[in-house]
């Protein structure tokens, strides 16, 4: 009939598959925790993109005042000299400092818009990364639920075999 090897040998493999699914449920939810740690990463790097260009547009401006600050000086300096400023040095001398601080204003944007360029790549990465982390989560719970099914499976294969055998040996 039954003997106790093979009633050991069915509650080992109950236990063998319940513990491979502990196991698969726990990194199923070590994948989700770095899921949400991505994600969470991802919404940071898109607030440091927007703070990035913020930042950008505010020195752009800055720059800007300061440049017709600088040209203002540079014209009360020249009249007070009595140097007409509509033309000749005087003239060039305005137009390139506008000219380069135009120059030194579109720099710094270009600045800007390259650091946030790189926190959103940094967040489409992240949110990748957090996908990824799903699909493993995935994969671990039906790894572990098909792991465990094997070995129950064959714990009462292994289990029926032993029985088979016993009953043809007692019949015999």
């Amino acid at each position: 009939m039954c003997d106790i090897s093979m009633i050991f040998g069915l509650v080992g493999s109950v236990i063998s598959g319940v513990g491979q699914m502990q196991a698969a449920s726990a990194q199923a939810k070590a994948a989700e925790y770095n899921a949400k740690v991505q994600d969470m990463n991802a919404r940071i790097a898109e607030r440091q993109a927007r703070d990035a260009i913020e930042r950008g547009q505010d020195e752009e401006q800055r720059k800007r005042m300061e440049v017709q600050r600088i040209l203002g000086q540079q014209k009360v300096a020249m009249a007070a000299n009595g140097v007409d400023l509509t033309f000749g040095s005087p003239m060039d001398v305005i137009v390139d400092t506008a000219v380069l601080g135009e120059l030194d204003a579109l720099t710094i944007r270009s600045n800007a818009y390259r650091e946030a360029y790189q926190y959103r790549v940094d967040a489409a990465n992240r949110r990748a990364g957090a996908t990824m982390n799903r699909m493993e989560a995935s994969a671990a719970r039906t790894g572990g639920f098909l792991n465990a099914a094997g070995t129950i499976l064959g714990g009462v294969g292994d289990a029926y075999k032993s029985y088979r055998k016993s009953t043809i040996g007692a019949i015999a």
